[in-house]
């Protein structure tokens, strides 16, 4: 979670907003963080969770960063048992979503 909330300050401007949305489903917990910053071009939404990705993108060049942040970031939630997506348009913002089981083992399978 601190991963994808400074990635979305570190991109939205400072008059831009982070949101950050909680909610059961179901047997999971699904948080959502949404910020109205520069957006992720489409050409990159299916690398974005690719190690060393990191955007050619004259507006994230003077950004640093190893690419490697995302890459962890779904390796945790995937190791927790969760999943992780992001729907981006560039210019508006991005939503990153990831899930997690709330009880139960590392394969998603909730136990009460």
């Amino acid at each position: 979670m601190t991963n994808i909330l400074s990635n979305a300050v570190k991109f939205t401007p400072r008059e831009g907003e982070v949101r950050v949305v909680v909610r059961q489903e179901a047997e999971q917990i699904a948080v959502e963080i949404s910020d109205s910053g520069i957006g992720i071009p489409d050409a990159h939404i299916d690398l974005i969770f690719e190690k060393f990705h990191r955007s050619d993108d004259v507006l994230t060049a003077a950004t640093e960063g190893t690419g490697l942040g995302l890459a962890i970031t779904r390796q945790i939630v995937e190791y927790h048992g969760g999943s992780i997506w992001v729907a981006s348009t560039p210019g508006k913002g991005s939503t990153f979503t990831f899930t997690l089981p709330l009880a139960g083992d590392r394969t998603g399978t909730a136990t009460r």
